[in-house]
């Protein structure tokens, strides 16, 4: 499948590179949806266990990182302030795979527009409808080197009493040579 897509994109693009393109998505996951990932099909199965304890979105204080040790080096947690998104904590996989630094930084002023306005609607989305939100996609591709994909799942978490809401963003990269 993504021999094939490389194969579009060098077809589509005579440019030197390729953007970003949606290979899947599913903006509101119910309960039972998977991914065909397990590290985030257990994290789905973790947040609906608390939904349907909670009725609604968890509160923040439901998860208890060390618990969780599998789920660390994948995460990402952004915090909504006002109208932006602070990006609190990135786990050591996000780090080598993202070409910016996330942590303890505004995605308004690290963040390329058109990729800040993907992410802030997924974001926004989960918060909103208080339901997970999945996407699989390509990162921005240079011709001649490895495809890049990464599978992305928003669990939403309300805002505790006086503070900020929070959404838990579990990453998965990988890179196909072409």
């Amino acid at each position: 499948m993504l021999a094939k897509l490389a194969t579009e994109l060098r077809l589509q693009y005579s440019s030197e590179s390729a953007p970003p393109r949606i290979l899947r998505e599913n903006m509101a996951l119910a309960e039972g949806d998977t991914t065909a990932l397990p590290v985030l099909d257990d994290a789905i199965e973790l947040w609906f266990g608390w939904h349907r304890e909670d009725g609604h979105a968890p509160d923040w204080s439901r998860f208890r990182p060390f618990n969780h040790p599998d789920l660390l080096p994948h995460v990402m947690l952004y915090e909504r302030i006002g109208d932006r998104f602070r990006c609190a904590i990135v786990g050591d996989d996000a780090v080598s795979n993202l070409p910016i630094k996330l942590a303890r930084r505004f995605l308004d002023e690290v963040m390329p527009p058109e990729n800040l306005a993907d992410v802030t609607m997924r974001l926004t989305t989960a918060l909103s409808t208080e339901k997970p939100n999945f996407v699989e996609k390509t990162m921005a591709w240079q011709i001649g080197h490895d495809l890049r994909c990464y599978r992305a799942l928003q669990l939403p978490f309300r805002a505790p009493e006086g503070g900020n809401a929070r959404v838990l963003s579990i990453m998965n990269f990988q890179s196909t040579p072409v």
